[in-house]
């Protein structure tokens, strides 16, 4: 089983992927290159990149964090990124869910309570990677897997 955790930012796609099978974690970002300026090529670009990281790397589901809606300018690119993820995922039959970080806790199985979020990230496994975003990204991939494997 393989899950892949993404927080999609306006112009790139990070992601953490992790396995059941081993314990290799593999993190990196599909990146815009900068001479692709025109919106529409930019997430035309995405969607091809990110089908193609969906075919070499199979994962069985993928989770999304949820872009919060006007906490930022680039809400609403972080949205059609989010948008260009879900139709890769789509095209090549892979489950794909979007989760707030609320929505994520519950699927972690932590009560809701005031701090519960940041309490998983201290998690070992979760407080090891080197900073927040990777994090994160793995926090998203490993209760992916989690959820799919106990389902």
């Amino acid at each position: 089983m393989r899950a892949l955790g993404v927080i999609c930012e306006k112009s790139l796609i990070p992601y953490t992927l992790v396995s059941d099978s081993d314990a290799d974690v593999e993190e990196s970002e599909l990146s815009v290159p900068a001479s692709r300026t025109d919106r529409g090529e930019q997430l035309t670009w995405l969607l091809d990149e990110a089908e193609g990281l969906l075919r070499r790397v199979q994962p069985d589901i993928v989770f999304v964090r949820k872009a919060g809606t006007g906490q930022f300018a680039s809400a609403p690119e972080r949205h059609e990124v989010e948008a260009v993820v879900q139709i890769a995922a789509h095209r090549l039959g892979v489950r794909c869910e979007l989760k707030t970080t609320d929505q994520l806790r519950a699927s972690a199985g932590v009560p809701k309570k005031k701090g519960a979020y940041d309490e998983l990230l201290k998690r070992p496994d979760v407080a090891s990677r080197s900073n927040k975003d990777k994090r994160e990204r793995y926090l998203y991939a490993a209760t992916a897997l989690a959820e799919y494997t106990h389902g």
